[in-house]
């Protein structure tokens, strides 16, 4: 009964959270990726003379922005569940609670590894897939981390919160063994250098909106059914 709630919390919060984050994405971030797509292309073919093997990909229009919608709504649900359980555990919830929530969320999913690994567009040289994706699980988890115990521990040991925030970045992440874009072109490589820094701050800008979405309605719907029921959030406290 408890879990269904939650569940049908994080959905609607999903729903509302992955329309506003699309739509943003559609106006400002996806022409940016498909203005340095074009680059990509033609630096393929400009390099490469032999046929390459076709990979699929959705065609441009209708069916691309349907594929993007729905992975925006199931990784928007994922981070919905993910925070109203922890937002429940720690007891009454609010809006305003949740905003707070949703703000420590966006510092551990996008900011801290943003540091590391900026976002990135087609084109760009890249590290290795498996160890890029290792240090973003391990970044988010030690900021995650370290921002509960600079809430939520005593005052000795907030040190500890700071300490586990830096490790990652003390170790490094990972760097491709060229780093930029190999466009044979200058004139295109400052153009793409000029949309990945746009990229960069619309993908910041777009994960805010999501995560304060996310955050504050969380908070919201947790407080409306989930905290006048005091027995069932008591039994999952404990």
């Amino acid at each position: 009964m408890y879990f269904r709630q939650i569940f049908l919390i994080a959905s609607l919060t999903a729903l509302i959270a992955s329309v506003g984050f699309s739509l943003y994405q559609f106006a400002f971030v996806t022409p940016i990726i498909i203005a340095a797509e074009q680059y990509e292309v033609l630096s393929l073919t400009d390099n490469f003379t032999t046929e390459q093997p076709e990979v699929w990909a959705p065609e441009d229009g209708i069916e691309r922005a349907g594929y993007t919608f729905l992975a925006n709504f199931l990784m928007s649900l994922a981070y919905s569940l993910l925070l109203a359980c922890a937002m429940v555990s720690r007891g009454s919830s609010s809006a305003l609670k949740g905003l707070f929530w949703g703000i420590a969320a966006y510092l551990s999913f996008f900011v801290a590894p943003s540091l590391g690994l900026p976002p990135e567009i087609p084109g760009m040289e890249v590290a290795d897939l498996n160890s890029r994706q290792n240090w973003w699980l391990l970044t988010v988890i030690l900021t995650a981390a370290g921002l509960a115990v600079l809430n939520f521990s005593p005052r000795y040991y907030k040190g500890a919160g700071l300490i586990l925030m830096l490790l990652p970045h003390l170790m490094g992440a990972p760097t491709p063994a060229i780093h930029g874009f190999q466009h044979p072109d200058p004139n295109i490589v400052s153009l793409l250098i000029g949309l990945w820094y746009q990229f960069i701050l619309q993908a910041s800008i777009a994960n805010a909106l999501l995560w304060l979405i996310i955050g504050i309605t969380s908070g919201f719907l947790c407080h409306k059914f989930i905290d006048g029921n005091s027995t069932l959030q008591a039994n999952f406290i404990d």
